[in-house]
């Protein structure tokens, strides 16, 4: 449960083996999108061994300049409702997940992406789980990442969670995410698992 939760911030989100992926030529820096927000797109992802795949099944403007992204889990031909998130240059917000809707949104990558930013978020989990979880996220920079999909310059996140029963701390872990411009998540990982980025296909307009 802790790890479904801690994939959320996820984004699932998500090109090839040449250097360092650079920023789409079409945006400036303050218009840098950190994830795919055509709808059709698809990423692939080797999750601890196995294949998962996301796919955008919907993408519609907001009306603060941004994209909300519907982005589905496909398992056996179906597709389940993975994450509903809100991209736009101020960053990467989850509207909804699994668990139901987040009120407000929770701020998953803080643009424009400056290192040692640092912000808090709460959330509860799914219906059966009854912790609250709050958690303070970093970032520390841009470095070089190598995945199975290439290489890319991505946006690292720390984050440390902590699970309370009421005002008890019951248990606490901690994830690292890299978003690249333009994709979303192309690794993460906690303790004992990791998911990478194998494939990435945007959407067409």
């Amino acid at each position: 449960m802790v790890r479904s939760l801690v994939a959320l911030f996820v984004v699932a989100a998500l090109i090839s083996l040449a250097p360092a992926a650079p920023v789409p030529k079409h945006l400036t820096p303050k218009e840098t999108l950190y994830h795919g927000v055509q709808k059709g797109s698809r990423w692939v992802y080797a999750d601890t061994g196995a294949e998962v795949v996301f796919e955008a099944t919907d993408a519609r403007p907001d009306k603060r300049g941004g994209s909300v992204v519907t982005i589905d889990r496909v398992e056996n031909g179906k597709k389940t409702l993975a994450q509903k998130l809100d991209v736009s240059p101020r960053g990467i917000f989850l509207i909804e997940g699994p668990e139901g809707t987040r009120k407000p949104p929770t701020c998953l990558l803080q643009c424009p992406v400056q290192a040692d930013t640092k912000w808090s978020i709460e959330y509860t989990g799914r219906p059966n789980d009854t912790n609250i979880y709050r958690a303070t996220l970093k970032i520390t920079g841009t470095e070089d990442v190598t995945v199975p999909a290439g290489k890319y310059a991505a946006v690292r996140v720390e984050a440390k969670i902590s699970a309370f029963a009421g005002d008890k701390p019951v248990y606490e872990s901690n994830s690292t995410t890299w978003y690249a411009p333009g994709i979303g998540v192309v690794k993460q990982e906690g303790r004992g698992w990791t998911k990478e980025l194998k494939s990435f296909t945007p959407g067409k307009d």
